[in-house]
This record gives structure tokens, C-alpha cells and sequence, in this order.
């Protein structure tokens, strides 16, 4: 097969973007995620960014916090080096009192609690304070000690779409 100089020349024109582009093997946007069930996992960080939580009906879109947790298989016998996924992120809106759609304010108190979950695991007590709980973590993740936690991988099947989502049901060794 030979390939024609014009086509050559979109090489020239892409080969930034190409470069940059995140490989897509049909695993979704999180990327490949150990199987369904619990499973021992380094918790080996935490992103917060701004966002939008975007209300069911309407569409409107709300200013929101967007919290994702990073992980590494402890044991991955399928693998030279353990797997290292992203867990779902958690969109949890700046102020849950303006969503008028009943199921974008459970799906909102869902993700605010499933977050709550994964902090109260990593920090071994129910915090009160939000922004002083993600500081603490931030120090734990940033830290010397290692944290290990069992992580339950659920995957559930709504519309011909597979959603995902992780909870942290305890810490290892400790």
C-alpha cells in the first residue's frame, strides 16, 4: 500500500495533536478498571477541579466541584507492573438547593455521599468539615505512609451503557 502525498502532508499538519492524543481502546473515558467486585488498591491520589453539574430535564448547568481518585492494584497477577485506573468522578454541585429536578438532587445527594464515603474510609472518623476533611487527605495522600484501601468496584448496566463507579469500604492494615 502506498500512501499519497496529500494524505503525507495531514501526517505534517496532525503530528502535534497526534502526539498529544490519549490512545481510545474502547475502554470509556475512565480507561481500563479492574473487575467488577473488591479489590486491594493503593490510593495514590486525589484531584479537585471546578465544573458543571448539568440538571436532568432541563439541562441547566450549575457550578460544581468534580473529585476523582486515583489508584494502583496492590496485586496484579495479570500484570508485570499493577494496574493503575481512575475511579469515577463525583460532580457535586456548589449549591444543591437550585436543581428543581427530583432525580438531579438524589443524583447530587448520591455523589455527595459517596464522596463523604471515600473520605470518611481515608480518614478513619465521619468528618464534618469538608474543606479541612480534603486537606487532611491531601496531607495522607501527600505523605510518608502508604494508604491502602479496599476498593469495591460496582458496574451497572442502564441503557445499553455500562456506568461505573468505586467505594472505599476500608483500610489495609490499619
Amino acid at each position: 500500500m502506498s500512501i499519497p502525498n496529500e494524505t503525507k502532508a495531514i501526517f505534517a499538519t496532525l503530528q502535534t495533536d497526534f502526539a498529544n492524543a490519549t490512545a481510545d481502546q474502547g475502554l470509556g473515558s475512565l480507561g481500563e478498571w479492574p473487575p467488577k467486585g473488591e479489590h486491594n488498591c493503593y490510593v495514590l491520589g486525589m484531584n479537585i477541579s471546578e465544573g458543571t453539574f448539568r440538571q436532568t430535564g432541563d439541562g441547566q448547568e450549575f457550578p460544581a466541584m468534580v473529585v476523582q481518585f486515583h489508584y494502583q492494584l496492590c496485586e496484579d497477577p495479570d500484570r508485570a507492573e499493577p494496574l493503575i485506573w481512575k475511579g469515577a468522578p463525583m460532580t457535586v454541585p456548589a449549591d444543591p438547593t437550585v436543581l428543581t429536578h427530583e432525580g438531579s438532587q438524589i443524583r447530587a445527594r448520591i455523589e455527595l455521599g459517596r464522596l463523604k464515603g471515600h473520605m470518611k474510609t481515608i480518614l478513619s472518623y465521619d468528618p464534618v468539615d469538608i474543606g479541612a476533611a480534603f486537606e487532611e487527605i491531601e496531607e495522607k495522600l501527600n505523605g510518608d505512609q502508604t494508604v491502602a484501601a479496599v476498593v469495591r468496584c460496582q458496574y451497572t448496566e442502564r441503557n445499553n451503557r455500562t456506568y461505573r463507579s468505586e467505594f472505599l469500604q476500608s483500610l489495609l492494615g490499619g
